[in-house]
């Protein structure tokens, strides 16, 4: 069908995120995969869990594209689990927070990802 794009050649961005439990993995995908891509036709996000992790995988017509959405779904992530330590329950958030800290953990510690098809 002519004007399909070439999804062979599109670029790849996988994401794990690492969580206290699954509960938390399961409400954040919950969350975040309500906001659906707004160009489906140049990018494509899946969004799994694996016991306490979640896993982010974007196919992208365009690096930009990709690192666009990237960034969309870390933001979306960090205010979700901000709101998540903030507001929550301890059987979400996990015994032993206390509501005196000032920010909640970063998504920086124990991040894993992988860029394929990078050119």
């Amino acid at each position: 069908m002519a004007g399909l794009p070439d999804r062979s050649k599109w670029y790849s961005v996988s994401l794990s995120i690492p969580f206290p439990a699954p509960e938390n993995a399961t409400l954040v995908k919950r969350v975040v995969e309500v906001d659906k891509p707004l160009r489906p036709s140049e990018l494509s996000r899946e969004l799994t869990l694996d016991g306490s992790t979640l896993v982010a995988n974007f196919r992208a017509a365009t690096v930009a594209q990709a690192r666009v959405a990237l960034d969309h779904f870390l933001s979306d992530v960090e205010l979700v689990v901000q709101t998540m330590h903030t507001f929550g329950p301890e059987d979400i958030v996990g015994a032993g927070r206390t509501k005196t800290e000032p920010t909640a953990p970063s998504l920086e510690v124990g991040l894993m990802g992988s860029w394929e098809g990078a050119r």
